[in-house]
């Protein structure tokens, strides 16, 4: 089964605390057998403090933070 998830970072816990609680989840799924895709804005420089490069068992959209990005990525 194939998950999107939508959140604020998965790559970066700059100003964002949820990025482990995101990654233990996420991690714990892809274990399972799942196939997830995570999309994150281009915000708060957040790109430029990443704690992790992308990791293998999740593939990572990055997307600018505007309303037209948002929709190409939701699409």
């Amino acid at each position: 089964m194939k998950i999107a998830f939508y959140g604020s970072s998965l790559l970066s816990s700059y100003w964002n605390g949820a990025a482990t609680y995101y990654r233990g989840l996420l991690k714990a799924l892809a274990r399972l057998g799942y196939d997830i895709t995570f999309y994150e804005p281009d915000v708060y420089d957040r790109q430029k403090n990443r704690d992790i490069e992308a990791p293998d068992w999740c593939a990572v959209v990055v997307y600018e933070a505007t309303p037209h990005a948002m929709m190409q990525a939701a699409a």
